[in-house]
């Protein structure tokens, strides 16, 4: 049983998400005689290999073929196996889209496809590696849910969900090892409801994924410093569903709502809340959207393509007092 004490949401930080969903959470959601565990040739990598080693009859390694990994896991799915599956998250998505779309979301197949170093994750190896529509991409295909955990005890929660959950799911995340920690105390997850993350009030920052959540949470406090009043900080880690009641709250009752996401403004969470407020009859508030603006960035760090993006702490606490202060 895992125990989720702060002592441990520090170590799993510090392990990186790879780590803690295949060594920690993994073991607790698997069954030997049903479940299936696929990889692109990066079991190592991804943490596989401790599982791997003693349940051989469940990994598969296709090896650096992401299309047939995904054909693979669809005719054991097909078979009754409950299949999870990763590799980088640009092959998840973009390499192996048309498979991913039919295979995986139009056939409704019990699949876990988790894609890792998404994002600005491999931003020092350019352009081709970074995922930054993928969230776009797998938000249109039916059946698919879409997460992204905001720190490592997230994530943990999100395997430990998968196991009574019969649907097609894509789960992307970004960074590696020494996550943030977000979540100091235990709390519920449940796939398809946002969280508020603090008791702020008149404006919202919502954000999604790892880092981007955490330094969103630190910008409120320098906001609250300067401008007198503490900002709601909001988690959504499911994209799709999306928590609309939550959403529509929000538009109804704040003064403005940001967003914040390590992917495209096109199609991701600024996309997806926009699309909440296009069915409202009150359109609600402005909303302010801080991500890729559909635009190539400077490779280098994550960290230094967050700067150029506007999603680093100093950036965020800039732009909000800018927008209130107009």
């Amino acid at each position: 049983m895992i125990q989720f004490t702060p002592q441990n949401f520090r170590l799993w930080s510090l392990m990186g998400i790879n780590p803690s969903i295949w060594s920690v959470a993994f073991p607790q959601v698997l069954n030997p005689d049903t479940t299936s565990l696929l990889t692109a040739d990066l079991g190592r990598y991804s943490g596989l290999m401790r599982t791997a080693s003693k349940y051989p009859q469940i990994f598969y390694n296709v090896g650096i073929a992401e299309q047939n990994m995904v054909g693979i896991g669809a005719g054991l799915a097909m078979s009754g196996s409950d299949v999870y599956m990763t590799t980088y998250a640009p092959f998840m998505i973009y390499r192996c889209f048309d498979q991913f779309r039919h295979l995986i979301g139009n056939m409704n197949l019990n699949i876990k496809a988790i894609g890792s170093a998404a994002g600005f994750s491999a931003g020092k190896s350019g352009t081709s590696l970074l995922a930054i529509s993928d969230i776009a991409l797998a938000r249109s295909v039916p059946n698919i849910t879409v997460l992204q955990p905001a720190d490592c005890t997230e994530a943990i929660k999100m395997m430990l969900a998968f196991k009574n959950y019969p649907k097609p799911v894509y789960m992307r995340f970004c960074g590696a090892v020494n996550i943030p920690v977000v979540y100091k105390q235990d709390y519920n997850f449940e796939i398809g409801k946002g969280i508020k993350l603090n008791n702020g009030e008149k404006i919202a920052l919502i954000a999604t994924g790892t880092n981007v959540v955490y330094n969103v949470l630190k910008a409120c406090e320098k906001i609250k410093e300067k401008l007198g009043f503490l900002p709601l900080a909001v988690n959504i880690h499911t994209l799709k569903p999306i928590d609309e009641t939550l959403i529509k709250e929000l538009l109804l009752t704040c003064d403005k709502i940001f967003t914040f996401e390590e992917h495209n403004v096109i199609g991701g969470l600024a996309s997806a809340v926009s699309e909440v407020k296009a069915s409202l009859d009150n359109k609600g508030c402005e909303i302010i959207k801080i991500g890729v603006q559909d635009k190539l960035y400077n490779h280098g760090s994550r960290e230094y393509i967050f700067t150029q993006t506007g999603l680093d702490i100093d950036s965020i606490v800039n732009k909000v007092i800018e927008v209130i202060s107009r």
